[in-house]
């Protein structure tokens, strides 16, 4: 199959300069062709500092912080509120000591 890709000039121009990965997504137009938008990232989500936790993780930017905890629901030992808990706890410290 051959799929015909309409790139932005900017796009095409990042590509072939830098030689690196352009990470984006294909929308389709009809079955045999496409356009490419690439996905912007911001230069402050560089300096990311993250840590595991045992259900998520817990990251720091230059303009923000995240933390992310999924909890199976077969996971039939874990209690939900312990977790938030002493997984948020970890976080905090964390965060604390790259702020």
């Amino acid at each position: 199959m051959i799929i015909k890709i309409q790139i932005a000039d900017s796009v095409y121009k990042a590509l072939i300069a830098s030689s690196k990965r352009i990470q984006g997504s294909i929308g389709l137009v009809n079955p045999s062709e496409g356009n490419f938008n690439a996905h912007h990232k911001s230069a402050d989500n560089r300096m990311k500092r993250f840590i595991k936790l045992a259900h998520g993780r817990a990251s720091v930017t230059n303009k923000r912080v995240n933390l992310t905890l999924r909890i199976d629901r077969k996971e039939t030992d874990i209690v939900p509120y312990e977790v938030i808990d002493t997984e948020s706890c970890q976080a905090s410290d964390f965060v604390y000591a790259n702020t």
